[in-house]
């Protein structure tokens, strides 16, 4: 959750980085088991406007 703009961060973006992890189990007639996946990324995003939610 952002709390403010991305103005005042450093080049105006906040940084961002995701990891996701799949685990997939199997069996077959020649091959069973487990694989694990994990891929990761990271961008920077620019939050322009917040909006408020739940004001008076």
């Amino acid at each position: 959750m952002y709390t403010r703009t991305s103005a005042t961060a450093p080049g105006g973006r906040y940084p961002v980085n995701v990891t996701s992890t799949w685990h997939v189990q199997g069996e077959g007639a020649v091959l069973s088991g487990t694989l694990t996946v994990t891929r990761a990324s990271s961008t920077s995003l620019a939050i322009g406007a917040l909006p408020v939610v739940g004001a008076p």
